[in-house]
């Protein structure tokens, strides 16, 4: 999922193009982030009209507002009757469901409200979607997530989500789409975060060898409780060896559920509906089980038992578990794992009030929980309370084994709003590979240690081809985006972090290797280690550009107390002024000649040590642009690079031994436009597209389109595709609403060209 920029109707903005990614949402070659069958749109990329508003957070709060807890920081305000703010449907989906990310105000003496807003499309009232604020706002200090009262203090958790089937015909491609406060919608305000659409099949069908719920008594719709009904049936699945089937409907549970080697599937994440009813314990624990298909709504009001709180899900057994499709929202803790060679996948957690989904060894040593062989991969976080995913190797009272090869992969962990993006508590041999983390609240993107101080080690840990993108929240100044803590031996490499809320990488205890990340406008220092830091560290082959004034690449704040570390071929101690291309990824191998302005046949290539079909890697200084060809004399696939990139494989499409022929070009050095209003066309930076130029690049206020008809068509993307503008434009695009991020222009649907947006 694709959440990766965001922002609204842009005016001006400053852009660059980075080569670790190149096109769209499928950047990378295998990520980054989850896969997911709907399109997210950001609400304050609309068009605004009837007082509407668009807030965005300037700068990092002391505590939290609605605009850091929002995704892109930045939301569209409906206030006054008539404030509405459209959207075309640009996501190519034909969607019958909407989900909307959204806050209204709290009740008086807190426990919330219900209200409407109402939807038109294409310009006709289709229906009015509900909202609630009971399972938000809460009051105190940050960390108090059992406050319900709003005399306690500053407000936080202020974003819930509601899902609704489309009433009429779907939403088809093209079509506008409205939200519009009418005067039958009371509620005083209508914060809009983003939206997402969906097609959804239909409903999947009892499978054979199965027992329905409904057979046991189980009856939906009528606000009864279910358990004992589901209980029996789980009982007689168990007894029989078949599956349990919860077809399509709304149950209801208030019991601790378990189940044992058994099926439990329902007919979609849209049909099977489980409600929980609070008062007592009501998690299910399966063992050794498969989970799918289903949709569970924790109805939980704040993280206390008094309000509901529990797990959604504990899963665990030592001989292998799976769960898929599966979505939970406004439970506990979400998924609870632990045991051996299990796998969590296309799943999602909607405003979790701890931790979406943690992999773990368990609290005391078990056989079923061991933590041995655990993947959650392509799973859909937002919203969480803790941290968005984490593996948790707690000792179990200092007598558990470590995890061992846990991996966290392609996954998208969205605006958690407590804790961390993504956190690695120990745990031997794990991989955290092509996920997307953005807009944490609180804490860091991704950090590595241990659990508490008595937790297993974090050994032999691998992060790598992840992008970060608005990471570090307000409690987070002496952490990054990426944050090295204490007990972690491992490799930090190829991850793209961009607009670092604080530093981006920052170490402050043990052993690691930081490789070929590249790092774009950081508040912050983008390498740091912290004062009193311990341990040791090699730094090499990173890249750092569009820093603000006065701030480092690298900096070093612990000389006396850490291992001086190994600085190699990073950007900021690079002194050649021209182009080297090598054989091997991260700059390894067989390097050429170093290759100055001018364009480049593969025979001329072959004269410089670059033989066709041969370069995995490349520098380029600031000042130069490259543009790769896949065919001899500029034909074919082209790539545009700005900056060094440690791997061609992570281009898109896939540039690895792939080049014929190149151009390389003398550009104004970025650094001179990244904190100002481009100047006139001869002094600015043109990047070239297959069908269009756009310049400036980066751009101050208005961004200049060249070769394209009379109102064509320009649309304006986030990293995960999520559409943020769409208009005509006859070669001039207002962008100065968007925030500074990676952004994606295409032009009548054509390839589309990378951008950085920078501070106005």
């Amino acid at each position: 999922m694709k959440k990766p920029f965001i922002k609204s109707i842009p005016k001006y903005c400053t852009l660059y193009v980075i080569p670790f990614l190149l096109i769209g949402p499928a950047v990378l070659a295998q990520g980054p982030g989850a896969s997911t069958p709907f399109k997210s749109i950001e609400a304050e990329s609309g068009s605004l009209s009837g007082g509407a508003s668009v807030r965005t957070m300037a700068s990092l709060p002391s505590q939290p507002t609605p605009e850091l807890e929002a995704s892109g920081r930045s939301f569209a305000a409906l206030e006054a009757t008539n404030a509405a703010v459209s959207w075309t449907n640009n996501t190519g989906i034909n969607a019958n469901t909407i989900v909307v990310r959204a806050s209204i105000p709290d009740a008086p003496q807190g426990g919330g409200i219900t209200a409407t807003l109402d939807l038109y499309v294409d310009g006709v009232f289709r229906q009015a979607i509900t909202f609630t604020s009971k399972y938000s706002w809460q009051y105190g200090v940050a960390q108090d997530w059992a406050d319900n009262d709003p005399s306690h203090g500053i407000p936080h958790r202020y974003w819930d989500e509601s899902r609704a089937w489309i009433q009429g015909a779907p939403i088809a491609p093209g079509s506008t789409i409205m939200f519009k406060k009418s005067a039958s919608n009371t509620a005083a305000f209508y914060y809009l975060d983003m939206f997402d659409l969906e097609n959804v099949g239909a409903a999947k069908t009892q499978p054979a060898n199965s027992l329905s719920i409904t057979s046991f008594g189980a009856i939906s719709g009528d606000d009864i409780d279910d358990s004992d009904e589901i209980i029996a049936c789980i009982n007689a699945c168990q007894q029989q060896k078949k599956e349990m089937w919860i077809p399509a409907g709304t149950f209801h549970t208030s019991k601790i559920i378990n189940a044992s080697g058994i099926t439990i599937s329902g007919a979609g994440m849209w049909y099977s509906n489980l409600y929980r009813i609070i008062g007592a314990r009501h998690k299910w624990s399966l063992t050794n089980c498969t989970l799918r298909d289903i949709y569970v709504f924790g109805n939980e009001t704040a993280r206390d038992l008094a309000h509901g709180h529990d797990y959604g899900f504990t899963i665990q057994g030592a001989n292998g578990w799976l769960v898929e499709r599966v979505w939970l929202h406004n439970v506990g803790a979400g998924f609870w794992c632990s045991g051996t060679d299990g796998t969590i996948k296309d799943s999602r957690c909607s405003n979790d009030w701890a931790d979406g989904i943690n992999l773990n060894n368990g609290s005391s040593v078990q056989t079923d929980n061991a933590g041995l062989r655990l993947t959650a991969q392509n799973n859909y976080v937002r919203g969480s309370a803790d941290d968005g995913i984490a593996i948790n190797a707690q000792n179990g009272g200092g007598t558990a084994a470590n995890m061992v090869d846990t991996k966290v992969l392609n996954n998208s962990s969205v605006a958690t709003i407590y804790a961390n993006g993504i956190r690695v508590a120990g745990g031997r041999n794990s991989l955290i590979q092509y996920n997307y983390v953005s807009d944490n609240a609180d804490l860091s993107g991704i950090v590595l240690g241990t659990f508490g101080t008595a937790g297993n080690p974090c050994e032999s840990v691998q992060v790598k081809n992840n992008t970060l993108v608005r990471c570090g929240g307000f409690r987070s100044t002496i952490q990054g985006a990426i944050f090295i803590n204490n007990g972690t031996t491992g490799t930090v490499q190829q991850n793209l972090i961009v607009d670092a809320s604080n530093k981006a990488v920052a170490i402050a205890k043990f052993n690691v290797n930081v490789v070929a990340n590249v790092v774009v406008h950081p508040r912050l220092t983008a390498f740091y280690i912290n004062p009193g830091a311990v341990g040791t560290a090699s730094i090499n082959y990173n890249t750092a550009v569009d820093l603000n004034a006065g701030q480092l690449p690298f900096k070093n704040d612990a000389t006396t107390t850490f291992t001086p570390p190994t600085l190699v071929g990073n950007s900021w101690q690079q002194t050649n002024t021209d182009v080297t291309f090598y054989q091997n990824p991260i700059y390894e191998g067989v390097a050429s000649q170093i290759i100055p302005v001018g364009n480049y046949t593969a025979a001329q290539l072959a004269t410089l040590g670059v033989p066709n079909d041969w370069a995995s890697s490349v520098r380029v200084p600031d000042g130069r642009q490259l543009i790769m060809y896949s065919g001899d004399n500029f034909t074919g696939t082209s790539w545009t690079i700005d900056y060094d990139t440690p791997s061609f494989k992570d281009l898109a499409p896939n540039a690895n031994d792939q080049m014929s022929s190149c151009k390389i070009m003398a550009v104004t050095p970025a650094a001179m436009f990244s904190r100002q209003t481009a100047p006139a066309l001869k002094q600015e930076k043109v990047t070239q597209a297959a069908h269009f130029n756009i310049y400036p690049n980066p751009v101050g206020a208005l961004l200049h389109v060249n070769g394209v008809a009379q109102a064509s068509h320009a649309r304006i993307t986030d990293l995960q595709g999520k559409q943020l503008v769409s208009c005509s434009t006859n070669g001039t695009i207002d962008v100065s609403m968007l925030q500074p991020g990676i952004y994606f222009l295409s032009i009548d649907h054509n390839t589309p060209v990378k951008f950085i947006k920078s501070s106005n």
